[in-house]
């Protein structure tokens, strides 16, 4: 089993779904005590979502480049980033790492067209940092082939206050459950055929989630990618 190099802290409640979602990967594919080889570099998100906030992007991936060395040092064959945003410093981070990086929109994108091969429009909800990155478009777009329908500028700002504020703290409840149920059938009412939940700490919305058309959940997708990555022989 390869050793997976994890940025997590990016928020913290996202990598104990991750840290949990791995390891009952492994579980399942190996059987018996198994459990998943992992280094966690675990950052402040205090501080990458300020340099987000205040525009310096180049701060942000400064800290997660540091964090992937940091994890390559500590004999990480693999590297990840426990965060769909985070992912806009991705070919960066990979090049600190000078390890293979499981990217969440290639994986995503990838299951998406396995699992529904008719689906062609395809609803995102994202925090507006990743929206606006091109990683998204490029990789769920242009490769995998999707049309992609967004959140309007109104619900951007909505789905921020809420990932940045009680989800990201790991205080979600049935509010914010209602109101990611109301984004993505918003997003259905305009054409998607399907929605991917691409933040992480959208998945703590599941439970109350009512949505007219497939979910996709980008964690989950991405936590199956990363052990399949670990088992590759």
């Amino acid at each position: 089993m390869k050793v997976a190099g994890l940025i997590g802290g990016v928020a913290w409640p996202s990598t104990l779904d991750y840290y949990r979602l791995l390891n009952e990967g492994v579980r399942r594919e190996l059987g018996g005590l198994h459990s998943a080889r992992c280094v966690i570099v675990s950052l402040d998100f205090a501080c990458i979502h300020a340099a987000m906030a205040a525009g310096r992007p180049a701060d942000a991936r400064a800290q997660m480049e540091t964090a992937a060395r940091q994890a390559r040092a500590a004999g990480a064959e693999l590297i990840a980033i426990l965060a769909n945003t985070g992912h806009f410093a991705a070919d960066d981070v990979q090049a600190a790492a000078g390890v293979p990086l499981v990217h969440v929109a290639r994986e995503t994108g990838d299951a998406v067209a396995a699992e529904q091969p008719g689906l062609r429009r395809l609803g995102v909800l994202a925090t507006s940092f990743a929206l606006d990155a091109p990683f998204f478009g490029r990789l769920l777009g242009e490769d995998a082939g999707f049309e992609l329908v967004l959140p309007d500028a109104a619900q951007r700002r909505t789905l921020d206050a809420a990932i940045f504020g009680p989800l990201a703290r790991g205080e979600a409840g049935r509010d914010e459950g209602l109101m990611v149920s109301t984004l993505c059938n918003a997003l259905v009412a305009r054409g998607a055929e399907g929605v991917v939940l691409g933040c992480s700490e959208l998945s703590h919305a599941r439970p109350w989630l009512r949505c007219r058309a497939p979910i996709f959940d980008a964690t989950e997708i991405h936590a199956r990618a990363i052990v399949r990555e670990m088992l590759r022989a």
